[in-house]
């Protein structure tokens, strides 16, 4: 169980943000059933397992002129159990959610603006509110394996583990009107226009849509086992894992039109400690029309083959370090500066580093990565996109309490550097002081801040900031 209340205020607008408080309430997988003597051979209904989270939160949101309270209670519920029967393991779950409001909206229609749009109407109603959610699903899984024992180059085997599973999932769609979540109003062109009610509200309202979906999977695992040199004392039998991949796909029943989700693959293998791979490509049954966009209609009924390539992406990393140096002080969580992450969007992999930052560990004298990454994107085959970029970062300490760290990247593409960043960072025991510049790119400008190291209280901070936005 956790209490938590935070506070946000603006001394230049003088608005204030507020929650007040937020209780959360977690209780871990129970098995009522099951005796508190068992051997561990369980029986089937042993095996029925429950767990639930419960969350109260109340957001007060202040202006000079203006008040606004949202609160609310989610409760949520799942009940699970994973029996086998021969090789397969079968696991039936079903979770139920409510969500407790005092407020909702209702919309209505007022006449058309002066450019010509519909002025639609949206106010508060005091209401108890109970929103029941449900779903439901179950997943059959097996493992099954091959081992091939070379004995040669100090390879003693090498094992490929198999595991396939399909399961399947129903929600249904809680915007019909037998559920009451939604309401409706006629627009000017005489159209009924659906509405959520709770859409304001601090947990949101229902989705639209029902999903029947059956997905396939399966996922290899590659390994190697190699023998301990008799002739190097040290030298110790040793496991490997060469290669993981991975495929999937999905059906969804009660889809219009388009039902087969796009078949994604990916792959993970790694070159000792050296280099790191990551890989990943999704292709589609379905054909598009003119515009780029997917049509019920299979690419083989229309003579151009099986699947098509949608999107691929690539990645290779590597990175060195000094030994770690021994420190007096206690192991902490480290704190994720997540200040602005909304700005990030599609250019993540570029502007990584700038909003979303660990603090420097002081107990690492130096550090160096390089990370590749290439995405080829084909979702609409007349307008094939690439992007292409090489980031790099280097840290090191000047001293035991200060650190000079560099970071940024270079755009394939547009054949120029993006985002490069230069912090230093000053150890004050329980306190920590950054000062973060970028000079060019999007969102250049300085960071200073002072800030308490625990990441419980990571708002106690003092921060001065003069950053230029240059995107548009």
């Amino acid at each position: 169980m956790s209490v938590n209340y935070s506070r946000t205020q603006n001394l230049d607008r003088g608005t204030i943000s507020e929650v007040l408080p937020r209780l959360s309430f977690t209780m871990s997988q129970k098995y009522p059933f099951r005796k508190k003597a068992s051997s561990g051979n369980y029986k089937w209904y042993e095996l029925i397992g429950y767990n639930y989270s419960g969350l109260f939160q109340n957001n007060r949101n202040r202006t000079s002129d203006d008040l606004k309270i949202r609160g609310g209670i989610q409760h949520q519920v799942s009940v699970n159990a994973s029996p086998k029967v021969g090789y397969l393991s079968i696991t039936p779950s079903i979770s139920y959610a409510e969500k407790w409001y005092n407020k909702k909206v209702e919309k209505e229609f007022a006449g058309l603006t002066f450019n010509g749009k519909d002025s639609i109407i949206t106010k508060d109603v005091n209401e108890i509110n109970m929103v029941r959610t449900f779903s439901t699903g179950v997943r059959a899984s097996t493992k099954f394996y091959g081992i091939v024992q070379p004995g040669i180059l100090g390879v003693s085997a090498v094992r490929h583990t198999v595991s396939p599973s399909i399961s399947y999932s129903y929600t249904p769609d809680f915007s019909e009107p037998f559920w009451g979540y939604y309401g409706t109003y006629v627009n000017s062109e005489g159209n009924e226009v659906n509405y959520n009610k709770f859409e304001r509200e601090i947990f949101g309202g229902p989705g639209r849509g029902e999903t029947q979906n059956i997905s396939f999977s399966v996922s290899n695992i590659f390994e190697m086992k190699t023998t301990a040199n008799p002739s190097d004392t040290t030298s110790k039998e040793q496991k490997i894992q060469l290669l993981n991949l991975d495929a999937s796909l999905s059906y969804n029943f009660a889809a219009d039109s388009v039902k087969f989700s796009p078949l994604s693959l990916g792959f993970r293998t790694q070159v000792g400690n050296w280099f790191s791979f990551n890989g990943s490509s999704s292709y589609t049954l379905y054909d598009v029309n003119e515009a780029g966009q997917s049509i019920d209609k299979f690419l083989i009924d229309q003579g151009k083959g099986l699947l098509r390539l949608t999107n691929f992406s690539f990645s290779v990393s590597t990175s060195l370090s000094g030994e770690k140096l021994k420190s007096s002080e206690p192991e902490t969580e480290a704190y994720v500066n997540q200040e602005n992450e909304f700005q990030l969007g599609q250019a993540g992999q570029v502007y990584k580093g700038i909003y979303d930052t660990k603090d420097p560990d002081f107990t690492i004298p130096w550090d160096i990565s390089l990370n590749y990454n290439y995405t080829l994107s084909k979702f609409n085959p007349s307008n094939v996109t690439t992007r292409s970029n090489l980031s790099s970062s280097l840290n090191f300490n000047i001293t035991p309490n200060w650190k000079f760290s560099f970071s940024g990247s270079y755009d394939f593409d547009s054949k120029k550097f993006a985002a490069p960043q230069i912090r230093v960072s000053r150890d004050l025991h329980c306190w920590i002081m950054n000062f973060t510049w970028n000079p060019i790119g999007t969102y250049r400008g300085y960071t200073f801040e002072i800030r308490v190291k625990a990441p419980q209280l990571q708002d106690l901070k003092i921060t001065k900031r003069d950053r230029f936005y240059s995107g548009y």
